[in-house]
């Protein structure tokens, strides 16, 4: 993955394929010690600071971590552990449901581009599933790959963003372009709809073809994912929370290539619709 370069080529990196892969799994990055899994969502305490500086420190190598204002109040690292209250939700705390593929933040004029997941407990039942562009659009008829590079599509607010009772909004977004030979990808598997017929049927085709090429990964202690949020898109299979400090626990960290000129304060991205 020639974007991840600032990897220490003495870890263990593992790509989920030979070639240019948008997803790069490095093993047993994170070694310190962990806690109990937090059992309720607390955005100014932090229950494993030592994970959170190592995420932080890879992910300033290979672009910026930022927060977003409407999202976990900002932070530059989240924690993703099953939360009771949203177990049937499509939001990152869910469990007892897929988890729709998406890229992050699909609505967003500054989404990031890279999405970092550090493993601080797997659970074998939870996948982190994923596609890649370059196998979905070999997928794809001539005919909907034409009109999925037009502007015929919308998508609606995360429901991240949202739980505080902030407003949704609807947003024109273009599925599938093709930027200096490579082709990237804007895609929610529940929020985005077509506003066309011909761009209905072409939505249903992809999500056929995301469904054919998804793979999937199971994280364990200590694991770290990279994603391209351009190139690929991801998800997580269902699994069953006990609420015992035992459950799954991620980190996450998303991170720009550059800070974006203005609709930023510090590191946290503004959402302007």
């Amino acid at each position: 993955m020639t974007a991840i370069a600032p990897i220490n080529p003495n870890t263990n990196v593992r790509q989920d394929r030979t070639g240019d892969s948008p997803v790069t799994l490095i093993a047993r990055y994170f070694s310190g010690h962990v806690p109990a899994t937090p059992l309720a969502a607390n955005f100014e305490v932090d229950a494993c600071p030592g994970a959170s500086r190592a995420l932080l420190r890879f992910a300033d190598d290979i672009g910026r971590a930022v927060g977003y204002d409407r999202e976990q109040g900002g932070a530059l690292i989240q924690d993703i552990f099953p939360v009771r209250a949203s177990e049937h939700h499509q939001v990152s705390t869910s469990s007892k449901v897929t988890l729709g593929s998406h890229t992050e933040t699909a609505f967003h004029t500054h989404k990031p581009r890279y999405v970092v997941l550090m493993c601080l407990r797997g659970d074998p039942h939870a996948a982190t599933t994923y596609s890649d562009i370059n196998d979905i659009v070999m997928q794809l008829s001539d005919e909907s790959l034409t009109v999925l590079q037009s502007n015929e599509f919308v998508t609606t607010v995360d429901p991240s963003f949202m739980s505080n009772g902030e407003p949704d909004a609807t947003v024109t977004v273009t599925p599938i372009t093709k930027t200096s030979g490579r082709w990237r990808l804007v895609y929610d598997e529940l929020l985005m709809s077509g506003t066309t017929s011909r761009a209905s049927d072409a939505l249903a085709e992809l999500h056929r073809a995301v469904k054919a090429c998804t793979q999937q990964v199971v994280l364990q202690h200590g694991d770290l994912l990279v994603i391209d949020n351009d190139r690929a898109i991801h998800g997580r299979t269902p699994f069953t929370p006990r609420y015992d400090g035992t459950d799954r626990w991620l980190k996450r960290s998303l991170v720009v290539r550059e800070l974006p000129a203005t609709e930023v304060v510090g590191r946290v991205i503004q959402t302007r619709l």
